[in-house]
């Protein structure tokens, strides 16, 4: 309480708000990220006290994250990597006027996916950094082969998403060898030297495609009408029969947000694929249930908590944010570890209220304001909107890695993305596979030289080998229901 006291009566909340609506605008923009907005106010929070400057870092994370569920919901294109499968649902509710509606659902899982994380944080972080380090390659290998099967089951055909992982997978090998450096660049093009960087190609795949698309309709109509619903606050029977898809997403979100380098990407297609299993009208998932938004977005903010806790536990950045938080700490002249919660137990206690403000200011403005403004924002005519998010896709792209090549990229695989569109090829695959090749690659091959080449270890420990089976489970599930639906048709 003392805590809540001293950040609430002191500039440290104005800073939490500031970062918050940053992240959340930049979440809202496709090709601005989370990342983004904590790079542009890392050095503007160096002469901060450690708990204002870790704050103002941390409220812009927690908005980027949220802020992606915008442009998911409203035009069809993930803002953020995280907030990909959120199109899925998220899209088509939008096309049926309920955009606000799905916006204000969306809100309530980031809240609600944000505070299980941060109880999981403050509870039991040592012991979760504990279950992260016993993680080696060969279970990271399977995490990430799960996450390939998994998204491939998500989508109509699997057999053709299947074929679209291998060509992920395959692309994601291109540039330098993550193990002794050596150049694989078979074109011989100077720009794809240093490999394909996953995000522009995503933001062709998903956002430059859909533009090309929604060309060839007509230019005076909006992507999404008007929404129908004012009431952006989820009545309490729709938060009841959400409860436990809420905390079962939660639960997935913090546990492999933990797992350092595997990401929001994947914890957001498990939770919408567990929540599809348990649903009792799973066909109509991806025509827009409300219940793909809840699990996509709950994991999506669960992720925050779990990412913090080999951050402060033991200074183990798990993705590109993490790493600058990380930078933001040790600016400030602090080391994560063990060690922080004895030595500076009120920086860490600071931190965690600060969590806990900037999800409650999240909440609020994207309630109060966000799903209120940005339908009708959103909802301008296809000619006006259109170059905007064309123009917003090739910065957000050069801002990455502020190279030109970037934007070749996203213009490449734009136009990949259309014709895969044409002929019924599901992006999904090529997208995860473009997000984890490079870190499949490198834990598959570090598993093999530890084993001296020996497959054994990958099937025959714990962890990895019931990863290996679940993954088997689902290929056996996807073909038995596909055989269901043949003979249905049949009869």
């Amino acid at each position: 309480m003392q805590a809540f006291v001293e950040i609430l009566t002191s500039p440290t909340v104005f800073y939490i708000i500031i970062g918050t609506v940053l992240g959340v605008v930049f979440g809202a923009i496709p090709g601005l990220t989370a990342t983004l907005a904590v790079v542009i106010l890392l050095p503007i929070t160096y002469g901060m006290d450690p708990v204002a400057g870790l704050s103002t870092l941390l409220s812009a994370y927690i908005g980027g994250i949220s802020g992606g569920v915008v442009a998911a919901i409203l035009i069809g294109m993930p803002g953020t990597p995280s907030s990909v499968t959120t199109v899925f649902d998220g899209y088509p509710l939008a096309k049926k006027g309920l955009g606000s509606k799905a916006l204000g659902m969306g809100a309530t899982a980031n809240l609600i996916g944000s505070l299980i994380s941060l109880f999981f944080l403050i509870l039991i972080a040592p012991q979760l950094a504990k279950v992260a380090l016993s993680f080696t390659a060969y279970e990271y290998t399977m995490v990430m082969i799960f996450a390939f099967v998994t998204v491939a089951s998500l989508t109509g055909n699997f057999f053709k998403s299947i074929l679209m992982t291998i060509v992920g997978l395959l692309i994601a090998t291109w540039g330098f060898d993550p193990i002794n450096a050596m150049d694989r660049n078979p074109t011989g093009i100077e720009f794809l030297r240093n490999g394909i960087p996953a995000i522009p190609a995503m933001i062709g795949l998903f956002v430059v495609s859909r533009v090309f698309v929604e060309l060839e309709s007509d230019q005076s109509k909006p992507i999404i009408p008007k929404s129908k619903s004012t009431n952006v606050f989820p009545k309490l029977k729709e938060l009841k029969d959400s409860f436990t898809n809420f905390l079962r997403s939660g639960v997935i979100g913090t546990l492999i947000g933990i797992l350092p380098g595997i990401g929001s990407s994947l914890a957001t297609f498990v939770a919408y694929d567990q929540a599809k299993k348990a649903s009792k009208e799973p066909e109509t998932f991806g025509k827009g249930n409300m219940q793909g938004v809840v699990s996509s977005e709950t994991a999506n903010n669960a992720v925050i908590g779990g990412a913090l806790v080999p951050l402060l536990v033991l200074g183990i950045p798990g993705d590109g944010v993490t790493a600058l938080l990380l930078g933001g700490l040790q600016m400030h002249g602090l080391q994560p570890g063990p060690l922080l919660f004895v030595n500076q137990p009120d920086f860490v206690v600071g931190l965690f209220v600060s969590f806990f403000i900037s999800v409650i200011v999240m909440f609020v403005f994207m309630v109060t304001i966000g799903a209120r403004i940005f339908p009708v924002l959103l909802s301008v005519k296809k000619v006006y909107l259109l170059p905007i998010v064309m123009v917003m896709s090739i910065a957000g792209s050069y801002n990455i890695g502020y190279r030109i090549s970037d934007v070749w990229i996203m213009a490449i695989f734009g136009v990949i993305g259309y014709f895969m569109n044409k002929w019924n090829f599901s992006t999904l695959p090529l997208v995860i596979t473009l997000l984890l090749g490079f870190g499949f690659e490198q834990y598959i091959r570090t598993g093999l030289i530890q084993s001296s080449g020996d497959i054994t270890p990958f099937f025959t420990r714990p962890i990895a080998g019931s990863f290996f089976l679940l993954s088997v489970l689902t290929i056996y599930f996807v073909n038995r229901s596909k055989k269901k639906g043949l003979l249905s048709k049949a009869k």
